[in-house]
């Protein structure tokens, strides 16, 4: 990610960084990609197999990684737009 956030999509390479995750997002890679994550995250959500707390805080941490990687199309655009309206505001 670009040094500068507060520079708003002003900063070119920060612009860049936005347009290239958004455009992966669009892929049919990325589509593949999230479907599988979003199977291998709903056969996560039981408690089977899991016998002590170290397993279920690892199984958590699994969890929050699945639950990042299928939310960040979402956050990318909505970061995104953000800057775009701080970039009109200004």
């Amino acid at each position: 990610m670009p040094d500068n956030p507060q520079a708003g999509l002003k900063d070119r390479d920060l612009q860049a960084y936005y347009e290239a995750l958004i455009a992966m997002h669009a892929t049919p890679g990325w589509k593949y990609l999230t479907e599988d994550l979003k199977k291998i995250y709903d056969a996560a959500q039981g408690v089977e197999g899991i016998e002590n707390m170290e397993q279920l805080y690892f199984r958590r941490g699994q969890i929050d990684i699945l639950k990042l990687l299928v939310a960040h199309p979402t956050v990318t655009a909505a970061a995104y737009d953000l800057l775009v309206e701080q970039d009109n505001a200004a």
